[in-house]
């Protein structure tokens, strides 16, 4: 079944708060930012032969629609995360290998006839319903075997806000020299003043069952909603 979210009024500046990291931050009840409509097919867990191999694989993945209604082009670049009951975070993998797409896009042909790679759904986004981009979010090789997770949405909205972090000590330095894994030096925050937190929407899920059979049970989904993150 697809959910949809409805779209919402849009405006171009951003909310900066000063609340201190606490209790969960809830956006604003009126939209003060662009936002992507976005519509979902709630995950679904697939097994996938290799064509190479003949080795079967386990993927987890999430159709969607993004849909611009601002009257400006958006940059979309939507993050998807799992996170588990037992804090593990698990983000989508964008590189995907490509008979994984292609056996999702047969089997959404029909519904979902425009479906793009991941890495095809970033980018410029260009408003109106014409333009609206049909991608999936994948996950590969994840176990999910824990009764309660939520999947992550993030860049779907320009709402923002900062808070200033309690553990914030004013006799260190914010940044420090850092060696990337390429050799190239840069500064890394150790010790900011403030935490940027984003709209995002959350997605509950329950897996019924043990955890022996949870791998294989329907995810239940929970009541979505709108969170600062």
């Amino acid at each position: 079944m697809m959910f949809v979210l409805p779209a919402l009024i849009l405006m171009t500046a951003a909310q900066i708060g000063q609340d201190r990291v606490g209790g969960p931050q809830k956006p604003s009840p009126i939209p003060i930012a662009w936002e992507i409509k976005f519509d979902f097919v709630d995950l679904k867990r697939l097994e996938v032969e290799s064509p190479e191999t003949g080795e079967k694989s386990i993927y987890w993945y999430m159709v969607y629609t993004a849909d611009n209604t601002s009257d400006r082009t958006q940059h979309f670049f939507p993050m998807f995360r799992i996170v588990t009951e037992d804090l593990r975070t698990m983000e989508s993998d964008m590189g995907i290998d490509p008979f994984v797409f292609d056996r999702i896009k047969e089997l959404y042909r029909k519904t979902y006839p425009y479906l793009v790679p991941p890495n095809r759904a970033i980018g410029k986004l260009m408003s109106g319903d014409d333009n609206a981009r049909e991608s999936v979010a994948i996950w590969s090789q994840i176990d999910l075997d824990v009764n309660k997770f939520a999947i992550y949405v993030s860049g779907l909205s320009g709402e923002r806000r900062f808070v200033r972090n309690p553990s914030y000590d004013s006799s260190k330095p914010e940044t420090v020299t850092a060696t990337g894994s390429d050799g190239v030096p840069y500064e890394k925050t150790v010790n900011p003043k403030f935490f940027t937190l984003r709209k995002t929407l959350k997605i509950p899920y329950t897996l019924p069952g043990s955890p022996n059979t949870r791998g294989r049970a329907e995810p239940q989904r929970g009541k979505f909603e709108w969170i600062m993150r």
